[in-house]
């Protein structure tokens, strides 16, 4: 059985033992597993996500302690960065397009690497967050445009409003006709006012 690889949590202002008292004092209330913690360092047994990240260094700021941003973690801002840039609506999706392409041009690192690191990051692989991600943004596009299906399948880089429309129903168990519905529903109910 393959062992979980540790995570490490840079901490800025930790210079006494009574700092690491105050850090672990404030990972059990946010009930952070750590299997060790010294001056500056913080290891725990799996990664934080962003937001447990933000609470934790809301928390450690009232301390007057500060993380460091991690360069795995950076890397990941990044890489949602260019999901949202390219799963946007507005990108020109070329000929045989592929997102580890952009990956490897756009931010100069081999894209099993990226991947590798976003899965430990986030806990889930980068493929699963892209296809979560256009999930979220065909529902949006659907309840607050009048696109049709193959414009919203263009718009995201689907091959066609069919694709769209199968991977729709496998991801979410739900047809796009019910967001059509929601739209229909809605501005029902702002003309009727």
């Amino acid at each position: 059985m393959q062992a979980m690889s540790d995570y490490k949590i840079y901490i800025k202002g930790m210079v006494c033992e009574r700092c690491i008292q105050a850090v672990r004092s404030t990972l059990q209330e946010l009930k952070i597993p750590v299997t060790h913690i010294t001056l500056g360092e913080v290891t725990t047994i799996a990664a934080l996500s962003a937001p447990d990240m933000a609470v934790l260094g809301e928390r450690l700021a009232t301390l007057g302690f500060s993380l460091l941003e991690n360069r795995q973690t950076k890397l990941v801002q990044e890489v949602k960065e260019l999901v949202e840039k390219v799963y946007a609506g507005d990108y020109d999706f070329p000929a045989g397009f592929k997102f580890s392409d952009i990956v490897v041009h756009r931010l100069h690192r081999d894209y099993n690497t990226v991947s590798n690191i976003f899965s430990g990051v986030e806990g889930l692989t980068l493929e699963r967050y892209i296809m979560e991600y256009r999930m979220e943004k065909v529902k949006e596009l659907l309840v607050y445009t009048n696109d049709t299906l193959a414009d919203i399948a263009f718009k995201l880089g689907f091959s066609s409003a069919a694709h769209l429309s199968r991977q729709f129903k496998t991801q979410t168990g739900l047809n796009t006709s019910h967001f059509k519905d929601i739209r229909k529903s809605k501005l029902y109910t702002i003309q009727h006012k």
